[in-house]
């Protein structure tokens, strides 16, 4: 008989044991969901930036600013300028509006076949316009240039 009440003890003990165990999340499960956030955030980043390093190449090849021009308006909506996101920047240059437009119909249709040729993935995500008038004080050119890449 004594037998039997040491097994009932023991299977009181065995259900306090079980009892006593905390509830919740342990220390390990708590830092492996930081672990997961962190590379989660880290991937994220690392793709931003490289997306923008590649609309930026991309923009800045088929989309040049033009020699000797002074940048007067930039805004971007993103990182920088010819990334990812948005751009527009208006440039003035002393050449006449003939000179100005010539040189970008030129570099741009170039920039345009080197992408196409490059098989770049950005010649399809990104866009580049330019439009060049005369200045408004009627010496020169004022050179507008508007770009979008991933968006």
């Amino acid at each position: 008989m004594e037998g039997a009440g040491d097994e009932a003890e023991q299977q009181t003990r065995k259900v306090l044991i079980v009892d006593e165990r905390p509830y919740g999340c342990s220390r390990r499960a708590l830092l492996s969901v930081l672990v997961l956030l962190v590379a989660l955030f880290a991937c994220v980043g690392v793709s931003f930036v490289g997306v923008d390093a590649m609309c930026y190449s991309s923009l800045s090849q088929r989309l040049p600013l033009y020699p000797g021009a002074t940048v007067t308006l930039e805004r971007h909506n993103f990182m920088r300028a010819f990334g990812m996101g948005e751009t527009i920047m208006v440039l003035e240059s002393d050449d006449p509006p003939e000179v100005v437009q010539a040189w970008y119909g030129r570099v741009t249709y170039d920039g345009q076949q080197r992408a196409k040729a490059n098989h770049d993935p950005f010649y399809y995500m990104a866009t580049g316009r330019y439009s060049v008038t005369a200045a408004e004080d009627g010496t020169g050119s004022q050179i507008i240039l508007s770009a979008g890449c991933v968006g």
